[in-house]
């Protein structure tokens, strides 16, 4: 979690590069770059591929270092949303489908809880009946987990930036991430079972002509 002099710090930094200071681009970069590497390879998953990740990223941060408000976002989340941004931009380019959860440091190694994820993850990349079924999963949790399970799940972020993105404790998001996954597989495990019965149901019903036989009167 950034202190309050480094907060203060990139924000400068960030308006001098706005302003094309190549120094403070400099210092910016080696302020961030190793965290913000770790970032790009948790998404991409290669080291060569994490590397193009950052690269372009900064140039894009040089770019557009303008469009930064401090008063809407930390400095280090705003940087780790351009490289996430970019991170999923190129895989999407390449065709690769990527699961940005780290599902080991997500369920404080409870293993049912870990296996439960792996499930859950493929089947919110399953654009069908699994997606739909964990977005009304996730729908249905109380919003502080919801908002965690989503930020970790969709936009890669760790247990230490999910705490400064939302301004709580780590052992706080800690404990809403444990707490939502459990819910969640309650959830999951209910609703399966539902879609489950209704499947069966509709199989067990006698098929129907495609059309009614007409009656004729005399």
């Amino acid at each position: 979690m950034e202190t309050i002099d480094l907060k203060a710090e990139l924000a400068c930094l960030i308006e001098r590069v706005a302003q094309r200071d190549k120094a403070a681009f400099e210092q910016l970069y080696r302020l961030t770059s190793r965290k913000m590497f770790a970032v790009a390879l948790r998404i991409a998953r290669e080291p060569g591929l994490a590397q193009d990740v950052l690269q372009d990223a900064y140039i894009r941060l040089w770019r557009y270092a303008h469009t930064f408000n401090s008063a809407l976002s930390a400095p280090e989340t705003w940087i780790h949303q351009i490289v996430r941004n970019r991170a999923l931009d190129l895989l999407s380019q390449q065709g690769n489908t990527v699961n940005t959860i780290p599902i080991e440091s997500f369920a404080d190694s409870d293993n049912v809880q870990e296996e439960f994820m792996t499930e859950s993850a493929a089947a919110k990349s399953d654009q069908g009946d699994a997606g739909r079924l964990m977005n009304a999963c996730m729908d249905r949790l109380d919003g502080k987990y919801r908002q965690v399970l989503t930020l970790a799940y969709n936009h890669g972020m760790s247990h230490g930036e999910i705490s400064e993105h939302l301004d709580v404790p780590l052992g706080t998001v800690k404990t809403w991430a444990r707490r939502g996954l459990i819910e969640l597989k309650i959830v999951y495990d209910e609703l399966e079972g539902q879609s489950h019965a209704q499947r069966q149901a509709a199989m067990s019903k006698p098929n129907r002509p495609d059309f009614e036989t007409p009656t004729y009167y005399s």
